[in-house]
């Protein structure tokens, strides 16, 4: 059941991803030419991939013990941050492919799929009620 609904929200993720992105690659050709373009294309094709990644390493974990959970999430917040750098430091050293573009794409499809993913996994677990302890009374 939770592979259904992972695999389902992943399609979800990268339908979100393929729809708008035509657009997006559109007008920054249009205002900018096509390295901007393919920069845009990359950025937000990283994004989708750890957009996925994210959900998948989020949902393994969730029934996890808590020190196992805590090590995924510190895990993913630096694995996610090495990928970023490492695409940045790659797109600079391999392409002259223009970096800003490559950030904005990769940053406003991190933003967008991030917001969808939080909004699925709630919808998967369920918001958790805070108690009376919880809340400091």
């Amino acid at each position: 059941m939770k592979r259904a609904r992972v695999f389902s929200t992943s399609l979800t993720l990268l339908g979100t991803a393929a729809a708008t992105l035509p657009l997006c690659v559109l007008a920054a050709h249009a205002v900018a030419g096509r390295e901007t373009a393919l920069s845009v294309l990359l950025g937000a094709g990283l994004a989708a991939f750890l957009a996925v990644a994210s959900l998948t390493l989020a949902t393994w974990s969730h029934d996890k013990s808590h020190p196992v959970f805590l090590s995924v999430l510190v895990g993913g917040f630096l694995g996610r941050l090495a990928i970023f750098g490492s695409g940045i430091a790659l797109l600079i050293s391999l392409t002259h492919l223009p970096v800003a573009a490559f950030v904005a794409g990769l940053f406003a499809y991190y933003v967008l799929l991030q917001v969808l993913e939080i909004r699925a996994l709630q919808k998967m677990f369920g918001s958790r009620s805070v108690g009376p302890t919880q809340r400091g009374v």
